[in-house]
């Protein structure tokens, strides 16, 4: 996200306006009457005079609040139910009604990702870029057909690294890497570290740098990712994966433009999910050498089409052009 920041004042500044940033957690009063266009993340839209020429853009990167919130308290729930363990939330989102006061509304993910927004703004949708641009190395199918990876940050839970690790207690012949600092959720950790030791078939790498030679030669060796999360706005922890060749295993509520690549589990119950994983994994263990390696090749090409820093410069420069500016 910081590069796309600087890149769209890059652009601002190449079509000849002045730039100002304002952080997320700023509460300095905006002058409004000194802008022609505000590209606003949070809920500040609403402060806008309605008389003004200005244009406003909510530049959104999540799901709406107010799902967000209520399925990452599902999921938590959920997780109690068969676990005894409380872990506390960990992205709940803000309130924000800046979409009601927008014209236009970007997005990173699919429709799911959309639907609760104000019908108001028109939308656009932008291209997420990722921190690794790899070489596309074709995936050596076999070596790789039993190794899957999950990757994430903060907010595990919600992001269904329980579910993940539940399917493949079930599923001593596949592999599971999980990337992400988990030990930094406490709560979370005290569940999932005896685990460890009990399945072989689940290995945790820790935060992960995945920009790194280490982490390159890992995700070749994977075949598949699987991140059943709650609710996202298009995640880019998959848009990297991607570049990678790894299939998709997603929910829809994790707002994946590449889900149909993969494969999309469309019940948002936890033991249905689990269940869907299982089913997903063996059809991928099961699957031809030839109709895996082409899946890989075409997940490769998607994101070398969309997941990529020109693709995202190019995508806000359309929406430049949209706003006349």
């Amino acid at each position: 996200m910081y590069w796309e920041t600087a890149e769209m004042v890059r652009q601002l500044n190449e079509r000849g306006l002045v730039v100002d940033f304002y952080d997320v957690h700023c509460t300095e009063p905006i002058e409004w009457a000194s802008y022609a266009v505000a590209f606003v993340q949070s809920d500040r839209l609403a402060e806008c005079p309605a008389k003004l020429p200005i244009k406003k853009v909510f530049y959104c990167t999540e799901n709406y609040w107010a799902f967000q919130n209520l399925a990452e308290l599902t999921r938590l729930h959920a997780f109690h139910a068969r676990t005894g363990v409380w872990v506390k939330p960990e992205r709940q989102t803000k309130v924000s009604f800046s979409d009601e006061y927008a014209d236009y509304l970007t997005s990173f993910g699919t429709s799911f990702q959309q639907r609760l927004y104000s019908l108001r703004p028109e939308k656009h949708l932008l291209d997420i870029s990722v921190a690794q641009l790899p070489a596309h190395v074709p995936k050596a199918v076999e070596p790789a057909r039993r190794n899957f990876l999950w990757l994430g940050s903060g907010g595990a839970i919600l992001k269904g690294v329980d579910l993940v690790v539940e399917a493949f207690r079930e599923m001593p012949d596949a592999t599971l890497y999980l990337g992400g600092a988990l030990e930094r959720e406490p709560r979370l950790w005290q569940w999932l570290k005896p685990l460890l030791g009990q399945y072989p078939n689940i290995v945790y790498l820790g935060w992960v740098d995945v920009t790194s030679a280490k982490f390159m030669e890992l995700a070749n060796r994977c075949i598949a990712q699987v991140y059943p999360s709650a609710s996202e706005g298009g995640p880019g922890a998959v848009a990297q994966l991607l570049h990678f060749g790894l299939l998709p295993i997603v929910t829809r509520s994790a707002a994946v433009r590449s889900a149909h690549l993969g494969f999309e589990i469309t019940d948002p119950e936890p033991e249905a999910i689990i269940g869907a994983i299982r089913e997903h994994v063996r059809t991928v263990l099961d699957m031809p050498a030839d109709e895996l390696g082409q899946r890989s090749a075409a997940v490769q090409a998607f994101a070398g089409q969309h997941h990529t820093r020109p693709a995202y410069a190019a995508s806000f420069a359309a929406l430049l052009d949209k706003l006349a500016l």
